[in-house]
């Protein structure tokens, strides 16, 4: 019997270390630059597999404390309709650690690393040039911890917005 209760406690703990989320590699900073605007979103038009046309907006918010919150993408490109549905998501926004992560900017150069959804939360990063303050060129996704790079090559534009989400929820799982 005390067999069966080793090899519990072995599967118990291997199955634990295996649940865990990934890490953020990035560390967070406090973002004191002026090389993009932090007063609102910034947001991308997107079409889905079976649209010609972009039908979609996923939407990003930049905070002074080095946090950054994808919150999701919507069915809409009428912004105003996307601003609405922004606030209605924000409670489920702080339940959950996947959207949040970190990001740097360094000269013109973007960077951040966020959890996705999923079992074992995976970390994602994209790797952008900053055009002027409202545009950010995102022009490498990687998956971390596959180590594979994709190519991209869309536009984040800033829509001024208020109020925006509450960062420091994420604290929690941001130090």
């Amino acid at each position: 019997m005390k067999t069966i209760g080793k090899i519990v406690t072995i599967l118990s703990l291997i199955l634990l270390n295996c649940c865990k989320d990934e890490k953020l590699s990035l560390q967070r900073v406090p973002y004191l630059g002026n090389e993009l605007r932090t007063d609102g979103y910034y947001y991308k038009y997107w079409a889905s597999y079976d649209s010609p046309v972009p039908n979609n907006t996923t939407c990003l918010f930049l905070f002074r404390n080095g946090i950054v919150l994808c919150a999701g993408s919507f069915e809409s490109t009428n912004l105003d309709t996307v601003d609405k549905e922004l606030l209605e998501r924000y409670k489920w926004l702080y339940e959950y650690k996947s959207s949040w992560g970190v990001f740097v900017v360094n000269g013109d150069r973007y960077e951040d690393e966020v959890w996705g959804s999923g079992f074992r939360l995976p970390v994602s990063k994209s790797i952008g040039i900053i055009d002027n303050d409202t545009t950010i060129h995102i022009i490498k996704h990687i998956s971390v911890k596959e180590k594979q790079e994709f190519p991209q090559n869309y536009r984040y534009h800033f829509r001024q917005f208020s109020p925006k989400p509450d960062s420091t929820i994420a604290n929690k799982w941001i130090k």
